[in-house]
């Protein structure tokens, strides 16, 4: 079962495709909030995170480097989950910052696979 963290601060996205990966078998916990994110990080143990960028109070990639500073012993692949300019999250990646992006809005199927395939790229 692959474990996947969720961090949006709308409450309507991270019920939608909360619900929609629990009922094809995945493990999810979300945070609609910065806030108290890295320690869920290191108590949950993400295989994937799917990252909004536009969250108040703290910027995605700040937020990213949180996470990553907490992961002792673990390692999560990023997904950039996201509506921002596509360029931005691609030069995020390019950067090394995220490991993949996906624009919100886009299919929940296509979502999936993407969580997939960073999985395994976690496991190999």
């Amino acid at each position: 079962m692959i474990k996947v963290m969720l961090v949006d601060d709308s409450s309507i996205v991270t019920n939608m495709v909360s619900s929609y990966l629990s009922t094809k078998g995945y493990m999810v916990t979300v945070a609609n909030s910065p806030f108290g994110v890295s320690n869920k990080v290191k108590e949950f143990k993400p295989e994937v995170i799917l990252m909004d960028l536009g969250l108040p109070g703290l910027s995605g990639e700040k937020l990213i480097n949180v996470c990553r500073e907490k992961e002792t012993g673990h390692h999560s692949r990023i997904v950039l989950f996201s509506s921002t300019d596509e360029d931005v999250m691609k030069e995020m990646v390019v950067r090394g910052i995220a490991d993949d992006y996906f624009i919100k809005g886009g299919s929940l199927k296509d979502l999936e696979d993407k969580i997939r395939t960073q999985a395994r790229a976690l496991h190999h």
